[in-house]
């Protein structure tokens, strides 16, 4: 067999070693940010249209860490909050006489 074949070998059982390792490495991690998305999005909803307060003034409420690492934005009555880059996200929506729930 050719060198190259040899390394195309290579690479493609290294892929099936790593790429899965990967997926079993982060698949806690990827939980957790689905949860804290739902909660920020929860939470952000309640705190605008229950509470009645400013968006700043809602997301003063969460960790100073957690404020640089979360996207949180609003429109109309549906709150939407995202990581990394979108790839991870949530909405909730207000509905009155109901109030917030997760949209998702």
């Amino acid at each position: 067999m050719s060198r190259k074949r040899w390394l195309i070998v290579i690479a493609v059982a290294l892929a099936g070693v790593i790429v899965p390792g990967l997926i079993w490495t982060f698949q806690d991690e990827y939980a957790y940010a689905r949860i804290a998305t739902g909660y920020a999005a929860k939470q952000t909803c309640s705190c605008l249209h229950v509470s009645g307060r400013t968006l700043e003034s809602c997301l003063a409420d969460f960790p100073e860490d957690a404020r640089g690492q979360i996207s949180v934005t609003q429109s109309g009555d549906t709150v939407r909050a995202s990581v990394l880059f979108g790839a991870v996200h949530a909405a909730a929506a207000f509905e009155d006489g109901y109030g917030c729930a997760i949209a998702d």
